[in-house]
């Protein structure tokens, strides 16, 4: 008998034995060479795969994202990726993250293609969604929010608020695209609520099935696994303690059977 657990906490913390990619360098990485190649805001470029609502191509829902009008639109989008989507990617694992930011950029995409009427370029719209995902998983860490010391939770609210309110009013000089930011997080809360369901819904692959007593008893390794993630090895009860280890020892002995 094998034990798969569904949380990459526990190998990281006991064995580290797989040096897995980042997703969040990958993307960074990714984003920053194509800016070095395109060079800045390439109109020519932006026609063909930016966003464009008026000549509307389906590579332009993906590619959209990896698009920057300059410098500094790169580097806020980028060192916010960088800065949140790095703790999410560490608790969701590197498929899920990387599976949430496509799949709500695309998401902001499709929101933009249907409700915008010019060419929208930039990473802003999946990165709302990490940012979205993070008050989510940490609603009450505090955040500095235009050096505002508040809650993550408070600081989302205030920021989808400003988002809807600016897209409203639909200023003809502001070239930011609100809707793009709320549809990525709209796409973003429905992945998190709906993304694993749906996913099992698509997927041709037949999952075997678990003993319903070994499931629990994963899944209640999972939830420790997560915990140990947010508040250390001193933040679990002995109980849980003991539990780690009696899981540690049996993966050690399963994992010496070929």
């Amino acid at each position: 008998m094998r034990y798969q657990y569904t949380s990459t906490g526990f190998e990281k913390d006991y064995y580290s034995t797989k040096n897995q990619y980042s997703a969040v360098n990958l993307i960074i990485i990714i984003n920053i060479f194509i800016f070095l190649i395109i060079g800045n805001n390439n109109s020519f470029i932006n026609q063909i795969f930016g966003l464009n609502s008026n000549n509307f191509k389906i590579w332009q829902v993906l590619t959209y994202m990896f698009l920057h009008a300059g410098i500094l639109h790169l580097f806020f989008n980028m060192f916010l990726l960088w800065m949140f989507g790095r703790q999410i990617e560490i608790v969701w694992g590197t498929k899920y993250f990387l599976q949430y930011y496509i799949f709500s950029g695309l998401g902001a995409g499709l929101f933009i293609w249907l409700l915008s009427d010019s060419i929208t370029i930039g990473a802003s719209g999946a990165v709302m969604a990490v940012l979205f995902a993070y008050a989510y998983l940490y609603p009450n860490r505090t955040l500095l929010f235009y050096l505002i010391p508040m809650k993550a939770k408070y600081c989302i609210m205030i920021l989808i608020i400003t988002e809807l309110s600016q897209e409203l009013l639909r200023n003809p000089y502001d070239n930011v695209s609100h809707i793009g930011h709320l549809g990525g997080m709209l796409v973003g809360y429905i992945y998190i609520k709906y993304g694993k369901f749906l996913l099992s819904k698509l997927s041709f692959i037949k999952i075997k099935k678990v003993n319903p007593s070994v499931k629990n008893k994963i899944n209640k390794v999972d939830l420790i696994l997560d915990k140990l993630k947010l508040k250390g090895w001193d933040g679990l009860t002995d109980e849980e303690k003991t539990i780690l280890y009696k899981a540690s020892k049996e993966k050690q002995r399963h994992d010496s059977i070929n």
